[in-house]
């Protein structure tokens, strides 16, 4: 047998069972997706706590605190495409998104791109003061609700 024909008998062996388990994930793998996902989504959730407390006048402005927790937001949105490639719609695990989020990834990433230059916008505005801070908090706010509209199931 030549070299070539090694080459792609190997490169077909080692390449099928790779696709085979992206096209027939197991539950547990849709579990464990699911699960990175929503605990990617609390992280962001607890960053932006203390931001919404500050806007609502619950939380005395903190510019440091403020410019930390939005660009660790700014980071982890980043992420947000990469924990919803696995589709897990075919296992008949309950989640909080909806079919377009892989039905439309394009549109799905550049949401999170615009959510994540939102962020970051947030974090210089708040290092400038509360009202920059309070204008910038409405703009990250719509872009996070843009998403939410489009590729989560209403709560």
């Amino acid at each position: 047998m030549s070299n070539f024909f090694k080459s792609c008998a190997l490169t077909t062996l080692l390449f099928f069972p790779l696709t085979a388990s992206w096209a027939e994930i197991s539950e547990e793998q849709a579990e464990a997706a699911i699960k990175t996902r929503q605990g990617l989504l609390k992280v962001v959730g607890y960053y932006f706590g203390p931001l919404v407390g500050m806007a609502r006048g619950q939380l005395e402005f903190d510019g440091e605190l403020a410019s930390s927790n939005a660009e660790k937001i700014s980071q982890l949105v980043q992420m947000i495409p990469d924990v919803f490639k696995l589709d897990t719609r075919e296992n008949g695990i309950s989640s909080g998104a909806l079919d377009s989020v892989w039905t439309n990834t394009n549109d799905f990433a550049q949401k999170a791109t615009i959510s994540s230059e939102a962020a970051m916008a947030l974090s210089k505005a708040a290092s400038e003061g509360k009202s920059s801070f309070l204008q910038a908090l409405g703009a990250a706010g719509s872009s996070c609700k843009g998403c939410h509209e489009e590729y989560r199931k209403p709560q």
